[in-house]
């Protein structure tokens, strides 16, 4: 039988005869040799030349043959063209022509005919000689259809010879029997009554019945698999050979398959010989079969052992094709290789799950040079579809895919890869846009999402950003809220604090921005106002820099539009910053607002007299008395007349009234005219007055001295008519400012003295015109010490401009000084100036580098043996030795850096003020050879340090790192080297060396008296840049220092520690670190001597010591911290609540349970109060006291949420109900507590009441006692506690707990009521995602089990569970239920019926016990078809009638058409009554005709027993169905049974198949 496909017919399904021409026509091979003699009078079928050719589609071609009757529902199609093109099974796509008839002359129309396809009767004869000959046209009626005429088929009465044939002839006449009698009299006494017309109908319908029982196919089928021998390897090569020619019928190669083609084997020999597609797979089914038959004796095992080998032989036979690559004729092997497979896969013949995690595995392990194939290989359609259905496969697929992407984003040169790249990333899309829940990757998010963010940055295609945004914010709400980024910083001013730290001061800052950015946040222009002035004022912030930069941002608001007079006035009553704030501050804010008439000082006093706050306190320190204190502070000049009358008018009376300002304006001007003379144009100058009065002054006295030695420097210079510009050849006249470098640095320190950074500005941009190298090396050191402050005001970019310009032109007309070429060199380095300005400086640099070393012919050394042994240390003598030689060894530069050392300290014992010569003596030393100098300077540093000279060092370091010999890092390391080795062994006066040397490294003015005014104020900027170090490697060293002070035993060292720590150096630096990095304090709390910074907690925490936070006990300092705690100050707090818990003392006596007890009764209460910055001080406490806190925060959420599992009432519940804000807050503390290694107290427990709560959220959406939203809430606290802890409770749960959490997420998440609420039920979703991952694939057959209907009509439920519809889902076989006939006689087992079995939708991933491989569904099909062949049969035999048990049976009948089965007994006339009622109520009902095809009733019938004496009742039996499963591997496009029987792998009387 064939199996020619029928229209709209699956596969499986093939029709097996229709259309195609018997076995006596297939072609087969000739098995005598060409050479052999021809055979007279037939068909050459090896003549292709000679063959008519195929008729073409416009020609009218003749009616198929009828041959064998279609056995699958198939219908005959009426045209060759009309037959479907399939790409296998390979059958003909036309009708077969009719042969020609002997003696035929029309020949020339033998072109035109059809060709005759070659075959053969089966007996091996020679082929015979002889062209096709034409068939005679038919003559046609009108219609067009032909006369007399039929195809032939070969078994017809006139082909067959015989001798009545040869006589007679053959006679269409048909043969006409006398009949003796007529059928009138048997029917005409029953047509004559009232039932006539009803038997007459019942006849008619018997007639039918029994026309439909006769044709019905009811004999078994005779299947039997194509056997295997074992062949020569000759002959199984030619076997081979003809199965690779399309020619040659599988009819023939199906009698003897070679043995031994299994496996790889039978792949790599299928690739080899070029095989065709539906050939190689027509013969892996005969080996399969075959196989599966002798692996059945071992049982199911054997069949899954056999099918999983099977399987990892498609697998290594594609490894190695793709292993090929790049030899020979790859491509088309690995074309044929990934058809021949896919066919495989298509038709079921593998393991699927097996064969797709190999795929999944293949791409993930593969090399960049292969990764092309595995991506084509992924992307085939039906591979695809396969592992991106279910989120198991699909996130092995994300992640393999984001892993490849990973690997190649790391290369430097993409250019190679850039094809790879584009299918990869095209791929990644491709799984965005169609299933992005598998790129749902909460856990290795922090991994794979800026991948993600990068590809749509290549990409730039709004819907690709937009997928990779909502992905990011869905991974983000499963992601728990991670330590390093806080709540409170997500608040409106958590926000614009961020970003007003994050300013970076080394690029030019852009107020417009930042003012947009900052609106963005804060709407509202007086609450922003407010915001700012906190940041800027705060004690947990420091620097200068924030007063001119919330200035600019105030102007900047002020200019669109906002009423900052009304904000500044608003926050200064509210006193919001009495506790941390620092008033002086505001009021230089203020000052600088007024300078720039930004804030109205008139509208100010007029609001100062009509409050009456002039009146109510004098005493200024007080913080109520601001509103006068504020009048004292602001700047006077600029503001008009009457409004200096009527502050002069409110303050009489007070100790700042005008007249005293006068007094003490003057006596500071003649006090500063008189350290500067020439400025001035004094000649007689008095003795130095004491200038600490300077520090008494009023800010508004300071504003007014900066601003008149502003106006005194701006007048101090000439008019120049030849200034030097960057084109040698052009000169220009201009004002040159006349500053000695001297007078400069006087200036300089009062305008610094003063904090009137503006002025200092203007003062620099003055300086900046003179033609001195050391003034311009001056303004560029103070521009680069207040670099922060001149970005802020906006002055620095012109600043530097003007410095830069100037020494491009001085340059022009004589070599640079080198001391401005070291500070602009430096400043530029900050700035990051362009690369042409840092050239110009290396070239200068260089150039002066050579021009030091003289044109002498000695060495040093020569002349140096007379001066050392006088031992003396005269400038002369060192002047003489520097100048002697162009070289000089390692011992000789440090015999002399040891004299230029001395004598820097001989000087200043006699208080010389000469300490010029000395600066330049370091660095003519260091010119002779700059590394001996380095390795000189270092030994000597170690030496004085091991040596405890401190005093030496405190001498020559401003002077050595001054003139840039020396690095101020260097010291650092070095000494940091030698606490290292005084650990070793501590002793006190090691410590004190030690200690000594920090104060080195620490800002301090001590220094301006060792050194020259322009060293020392170098070595300061040194220290601050070495204070603001990002490394924070100071910080380190004063923790080195403070564990070194504590090895040793004297009280003496404790107490200098905490001076030490104490100093408001050392807490600046504390600050700047906890603040730019809150871990700091981390590591040092971990040391044993971290209690000595507790102090220095305090201080910064509490700077004015109202809290007195070291008189309390460590429960009220927790309270307090919590109190304290803000946006502003949560670092620290987090430092001091560390140190607290890490403290000695906490860990003894009665204080180890107190102190947890007093931190939650703190939680408590910032959930209450809503203190989101408190409850963030737990993110850095230890893990067993985090676990603690994290499960009573827990224990608060489950017991607040437990009105979901109790009956709700809206009215009595109402007030007990726990607000869910409050509940959010708790989960707050969740996720601040949370750690690695996460555990609870009773996981069980916790799931358990998880999973009562989701169901009563159900229960309460059934019942509509809640709001959806009002439900959400609840709903999202209990799936944040899922999350956070899926790794553990799904883990260590048992099934059935698992079970029944994934069952309570599933009916959440196709709830009717949630279904128009989509962002709840990705929420949802994501979740039931997420905890999928954590569960076994037997949780997922029991919840498709408990509830496979529903969730199998859910795509969302579909890809989490993995189910997917069986293949053979829509067959199913309805059979009816007899009754039966003797109750108590023994029934044979009924199969089990569809309503009975699993799921219809079944997971592919089971395990044996719950799903079944290929082969295993193979095997359970055969037992299942077996059993129900045997129930058919048995059934058929018990029943009277197959089909139609409604129709009776009529005695009146001839005796062949009656339907009563030989076996059964004649009816009595009471039955026979019976019958003719029943058929009077059956002609009355529709033909049965039209019920053929069986319907799936669900209701059994009542099946009552007929009483003696009454009528029976007609009974209706119930349809029940039963699942069909095809068998895959016994479908077969041929095979070797008898042609003419039912040979099909299917049971076709299963089906009520009839032959036609």
């Amino acid at each position: 039988m064939t199996s020619r496909p029928g229209p709209g017919i699956h596969e499986s399904l093939q029709s097996r005869g229709s259309g195609v021409p018997p076995r006596s026509q297939v072609q087969r091979r000739p098995s005598k040799p060409t050479h052999a003699l021809v055979q007279p009078d037939c068909i050459d079928p090896t003549l292709e030349d000679e063959r008519p050719p195929l008729p073409s589609a416009g020609e009218a071609t003749r009616p198929p043959p009828r041959g064998r009757p279609p056995l699958f529902y198939a219908t005959i199609p009426h045209h060759g063209a009309e037959l479907p093109l399939h790409a296998f099974p390979y059958q003909p796509t036309v009708t077969l022509p009719p042969p020609p008839r002997p003696g035929s002359l029309h020949l020339r129309d033998a072109s035109q005919q059809h060709r005759i396809l070659p075959g053969g009767t089966g007996v091996k004869d020679a082929p015979k000689p002889g062209g096709p000959e034409a068939v005679v046209p038919p003559v046609h009626f009108a219609g067009g259809k032909p006369a007399d005429l039929f195809p032939w088929t070969g078994n017809n009465a006139e082909d067959t010879l015989s001798e009545s044939l040869v006589k007679a002839g053959v006679s269409n006449k048909p043969h006409i029997m006398n009949e003796s009698n007529t059928a009138r009299p048997s029917l005409i006494n029953n047509l004559k009554n009232k039932s006539g017309l009803s038997t007459l109908s019942t006849l008619f319908v018997a007639v039918l019945e029994k026309r439909q029982q006769t044709g019905r196919l009811q004999t078994p089928h005779t299947f039997k698999p194509p056997p295997r021998l074992t062949l020569r390897d000759s002959t199984r090569e030619q076997w081979l050979h003809d199965l690779a020619n399309p020619s040659t019928g599988l009819r023939r190669l199906s009698r003897t398959i070679p043995h031994g083609l299994t496996g790889k084997v039978l792949l790599e020999q299928c690739l080899n010989k070029s095989i065709p597609l539906p050939r190689a797979l027509w013969l892996a089914k005969c080996v399969g079969i075959n196989e599966l038959r002798a692996h059945k004796r071992k049982g199911q095992a054997g069949t899954v052992t056999w099918g999983r080998g099977w399987t990892s032989s498609v697998e290594q036979f594609i490894d190695g094709v793709v292993g090929s690559i790049g030899q020979g004729d790859w491509k088309a092997r690995i074309t044929y290789a990934l058809q021949l497979a896919t066919h495989l896969y298509k038709e079921h013949l593998l393991d699927d799950d097996h064969f797709l995690d190999w795929i999944v595995n293949g791409l993930d392990t593969c090399p960049s040079e292969r990764l092309f194939v595995w991506l084509l290989v992924v992307s085939i359609s039906h591979y695809w579809s396969g592992i991106a259905c279910c989120r198991r496969r699909g996130k092995r697929l994300a992640e393999s895919l984001c892993n490849q992407l990973e690997k190649i984003y790391r290369l430097e040169d993409l250019s190679p890869y850039m094809a790879v790249l584009q299918y990869l990333e095209n791929t990644i899309v491709r799984l965005l846009a169609t299933r992005p829940a598998c790129l749902l990757l909460p856990t290795t998010w922090t991994r794979y999402g800026p991948l993600l963010q990068r590809l749509a940055e290549r990409r730039n295609q709004s819907q690709v950003m937009q997928a990779v945004r909502r992905l990011e914010q869905r991974n983000a709400r499963l992601l728990q809220s991670p330590k390093n980024i806080p709540s409170a910083t997500q608040t409106p001013a958590g926000r614009v604090y961020r970003i007003l730290d994050a300013v970076d001061y080394n690029k030019p800052v852009r107020i417009e921005d930042l003012s947009l950015d900052c609106m963005e946040i804060v709407l509202d222009a007086p609450k922003l106002i407010g915001i700012l002035l906190q940041w800027s004022c705060s004690c947990f912030r420091d620097g200068s820099h924030r007063i001119y930069l919330a200035t600019r941002l105030l102007r900047r608001w002020d200019h669109l539009g906002a009423d900052v007079y009304e904000g500044v006035i608003s926050y200064l009553r509210d006193m919001s910053w009495l506790a941390t704030g620092d008033l002086s501050i505001l009021f230089k804010i203020v000052a600088e607002l007024v300078r720039s008439k930004t804030f109205a000082t008139g509208r100010y006093l007029q609001w100062l007299i009509a409050t009456g706050s002039v009146g109510h306190n004098t005493d200024l320190s007080s913080p109520n008395s601001w509103p006068l204190r504020l009048v004292t502070e602001i700047p006077l000049s600029g503001l008009p007349d009457q409004i200096r009358t009527l502050r002069s008018t409110i303050l009489r009376g007070t100790a700042h009234s005008a007249e005293s300002e006068e007094m003490a304006l003057g006596y500071a001007e003649h006090m500063i005219s008189q350290t500067l003379p020439a400025l001035f144009g004094l000649y007689n100058t008095t003795t130095r007055l004491d200038e600490t009065e300077l520090d008494k002054l009023s800010p508004t006295v300071k504003f007014e001295l900066g601003i008149w030695l502003r106006g005194q420097v701006a007048q101090y210079a000439e008019v120049n008519q030849r200034v030097p510009t960057k084109d040698p050849s052009v000169e220009e006249t201009a004002a040159v400012s006349l500053l000695t470098p001297l007078e400069f640095h006087i200036v300089r320190s009062y305008l610094e003295r003063f904090g009137d950074l503006a002025i200092l500005a203007d003062m620099v941009g003055i300086a900046t015109s003179s033609l001195d190298p050391s003034v311009l090396a001056s303004a560029a050191d103070t521009i680069h010490y207040h670099i922060k402050a001149f970005r802020a005001i906006g002055a620095f970019d012109p600043l530097f401009t003007r410095v830069a310009t100037r020494y491009a032109a001085l340059r022009t007309i004589r070599f640079p000084d080198r001391e401005l070429l070291f500070s602009l060199t430096n400043l530029a380095r900050t700035s990051q100036a362009d690369g042409q300005l840092s050239q110009l400086l290396h070239f200068d640099l260089s150039q002066l580098s050579q021009k030091n070393s003289l044109a002498a012919c000695s060495p040093a050394s020569d002349n140096m043996g007379e001066v050392m042994q006088t031992g003396s240390f005269s400038d002369d003598e060192i002047e003489r030795i520097l100048s002697s030689g162009t070289s000089m060894d390692q011992q000789m530069m440090a015999r002399v850096l040891r004299k230029i050392v001395g004598n820097l300290e001989e000087h200043l014992a006699k208080d010389s003020l000469h300490f010029r010569p000395h600066h330049g003596w370091f660095h003519r030393l260091r010119s002779f050879d700059e590394p001996t100098f380095d390795m000189v300077a270092n030994e000597w540093l170690i030496l004085s340090l091991m040596a405890q000279r401190s005093e030496t060092l405190w001498v020559a370091l401003p002077t050595l790192i001054g003139s840039g010999c020396m690095a101020l890092a260097t010291f650092l390391d070095t000494m940091r080297a030698c606490v290292a080795k005084f650990k070793s062994s501590p002793t006190e006066s090691g410590f004190q060396s030690a200690l000594k040397s920090l104060h080195i490294l620490l800002p301090s003015e001590s220094f301006a008296q060792s050194c020259s005014l322009q060293d020392a104020y170098r070595y300061r900027l040194e220290q601050r840049r070495l204070c603001r170090e990002a490394e924070g490697r100071l910080m380190q060293c004063i923790g080195e220092i403070v564990g070194l002070g504590s090895m040793i035993s004297p009280q003496r060292a404790h107490a200098q520690l905490s001076n030490l720590l104490c100093s408001t150096p050392v807490l600046l630096i504390l600050k700047d670190r906890l603040i730019s990095n809150p871990a700091t304090m981390s590591k040092l709390n971990q040391e044993p001597f971290s209690r000595y910074f507790k102090p220095s907690l305090e201080a910064l925490l509490d700077p004015h010591g109202h809290l007195r936070l070291s008189e309390k006990s460590p429960e009220e300092q927790v309270l307090a911290i919590f109190a304290l705690a803000s946006e502003l100050s949560l670092p620290i707090c987090q430092a001091a609540i560390e140190q607290v818990f890490s403290s000695d003392t906490i860990s003894r006596g009665p204080l180890n349970e107190a102190l947890p007890a007093a931190l939650l009764s703190a939680i408590k209460r910032a959930v209450e109060h809503e203190q989101s910055s408190g409850l963030e001080l737990l993110a850095n406490l230890d893990v067993a006291l985090t676990d603690q806190i994290r499960q009573h925060a827990e224990r608060e959420v489950i017991n607040a949420s437990t009105f979901l599992t109790a009956p709700f009432n809206n009215e009595a519940d109402a007030s007990g109900i726990v607000s869910p804000a409050v509940v959010q807050k708790y989960l707050t503390v969740i996720d601040l507590t949370s750690s690695n290694r996460t555990e609870t107290l009773d996981q069980s427990a916790m799931l358990l009441a998880l999973i009562e709560r989701l169901k009563g959220i159900a229960q309460v959406l059934d019942d509509n006692k809640m709001s959806v939203l009002d439900a959400y809430a609840w709903l999202s606290a209990l799936l944040r506690l899922a999350v956070s802890h899926a790794s553990t409770i799904l883990s260590n749960a048992t099934h059935q707990h698992q079970t029944a959490l994934m069952s309570a997420m599933t009916a959440l998440l196709i709830h009717s009521v949630l279904g128009t609420y989509p962002m709840i039920t990705e929420h949802i979703f994501d979740v039931t995602v997420f905890l999928s991952d954590y569960i076994s694939d037997d949780v997922r057959f029991h919840v498709t089990r408990l509830d496979g209907v529903r969730l199998s009509n859910d795509a969302r439920c579909v890809f989490i569970l993995g189910v997917t519809a069986p293949v053979d889902g829509w067959l199913v076989l309805a059979k009816p239920v007899n009754p039966p006939l003797n109750p108590t006689s023994s029934q044979p087992p009924t199969p089990t019926p569809l309503q009975s079995q699993p799921s219809p939708y079944q997971s592919p991933q089971l395990s044996a016990a719950g799903s079944a491989t290929p082969q295993q569904r193979y095997l359970n099909q055969q037992q299942q078809r077996q059993q129900q062949m045997q129930h058919t049969q048995q059934a058929q035999q018990m029943r009277s009638y197959p089909q139609f048990p409604q129709h009776p049976q009529n005695k009146m009948l001839p005796a062949q058409l009656q339907r009563t089965p030989s076996g059964q007994a004649s009816q009595s006339p009471l039955q026979q009554m019976q019958q003719m009622q029943q058929m009077q109520q059956r002609a009355m009902q529709p033909s049965p005709v039209y019920s053929q095809r069986p319907t799936p009733a669900a209701g059994q019938a009542q099946m009552g027993t007929q009483a003696p004496g009454k009528l029976q009742i007609r009974q209706e039996r119930e349809i029940r169905q039963y699942p069909f499963v095809q068998p895959r591997w016994e479908i077969l496009a041929e095979s070797s049974g008898n042609p003419n029987a039912n040979e099909t792998a299917i049971n076709l009387s299963l089906f009520g198949a009839r032959k036609v």
